[in-house]
Parts: C-alpha cells; sequence; structure tokens
C-alpha cells in the first residue's frame, strides 16, 4: 500500500479534534476504506507522531488511532493552515527526493518562517 500523505494529515487533525485524550479514534474519510486508513494509523504510531492501537485480529487489518505525541502536536500545528499546505507540499514535490515526510517537515518550517518574518536572512 502507497503512502499517502494528505491522508496523513487527514488523520492526525482528526485525532487532533478529540477532546479526551484516552479515546481511541477511527476516523472514516470519503474515498478511503477502512484497511487504508488503519494502514495510515500505523504508519504515524511508527513514525512517533501518535500513540496508535493494533486492533488487528485473524485475517482483518485494524489500527485506531490515540492521542498526538509532542511532535505530532508540532506537525499538526504546521499543517493545520491549508495554504501553508500547499505551499509546502509544492515545494516538496520539487525535491524528487524519497525522503517526502522529511522534506514536508522542512518545507513547513521555511513557509511559516518565511510568514511571520523569522526566516534567516543569509
Amino acid at each position: 500500500m502507497k503512502r499517502d500523505i494528505e491522508l496523513l494529515r487527514m488523520v492526525m487533525l482528526a485525532v487532533e479534534k478529540s477532546k479526551d485524550p484516552y479515546e481511541m479514534v477511527d476516523p472514516k474519510f470519503e474515498g478511503h476504506n477502512e484497511t487504508e486508513i488503519s494502514y495510515h494509523i500505523s504508519l504515524l504510531d511508527d513514525a512517533g507522531l501518535l500513540h496508535g492501537q493494533d486492533r488487528s485480529a485473524i485475517g482483518v487489518f485494524r489500527w485506531s488511532a490515540g492521542a498526538l505525541t509532542w511532535a505530532g502536536h508540532e506537525f499538526v500545528e504546521s499543517a493545520r493552515d491549508e495554504s501553508v499546505w500547499k505551499e509546502a507540499l509544492a515545494i516538496t514535490a520539487k525535491s524528487g527526493d524519497g525522503r517526502v515526510f522529511e522534506i514536508l517537515n522542512k518545507a513547513l518550517m521555511q513557509v511559516l518562517e518565511k510568514r511571520t518574518g523569522l526566516e534567516k536572512s543569509a
């Protein structure tokens, strides 16, 4: 299964909306099935961005999302604004590098620094 950066962001934003840090979230998104969403939750858990729980059973792959980690909150804060997100994705697309998520995080910070006037001068 391919990693979908947009779906990763959607899951993170959905988890952030939870009012209870102990609540396990099973988000639903049009155009994405439960297995695909579960896979992306497991990737986010593996990346240390949220606390996921493997609820798989024999023949059924299922993960639920728990609370965001510190790094997860940092990512959501950077990626929340749609125009910042789109600009960072455009920068990332130009890279042609296989480290998409790492470059995306750097691009998000670059866009935010530019917009807030915190951009480092040369």
